[in-house]
């Protein structure tokens, strides 16, 4: 059901899952005319979203950097859903490709001797993800 057909948008269900609550309200923005007309649109507005997330977290405001983050991934779901694609069923893909280079990441500092990367550069840190992420690409 569209929500212009119900009294107010927060007659969405409060247990409806989130993807799916943004997937409606986007379906219904849509429907009423407001809605992007091209992906550069969306891809502007998540830059637009990440540099008020920096400014929130320079101004140390714990409040305003939660609705920043907020707009941030709501942005990102909206961007999913503009590509017809399911937003869960995209997170889910990300977490498997993070588990696996994780796993290679990890498995790699251990082959080196390392029981941990604790206290390591960020620099240390990028080689072995870049190695996990090329080590990944290269057994798929």
């Amino acid at each position: 059901m569209l929500l212009s057909n119900r009294k107010k948008m927060s007659d969405i269900p409060q247990n409806t899952c989130l993807f799916k609550r943004i997937e409606e309200l986007e379906m219904d923005a849509q429907n009423f005319g407001f809605y992007w007309e091209h992906i550069n649109q969306l891809v502007e507005q998540i830059q637009s979203e990440c540099i008020e997330v920096q400014e929130a977290w320079q101004k140390n405001n714990r409040q305003h950097l939660q609705e920043e983050i907020g707009d941030l991934l709501q942005a990102a779901v909206s961007l999913a859903v503009f590509c017809k694609l399911d937003p869960h069923a995209t997170l889910l893909k990300s977490i498997e490709k993070f588990q696996k280079r994780y796993a290679a990441l990890v498995a790699l500092a251990k082959e080196d001797g390392h029981a941990n990367l604790q206290q390591q550069s960020m620099e240390v840190l990028s080689h072995y993800w870049e190695k996990a992420k090329n080590e990944r690409s290269n057994s798929a």
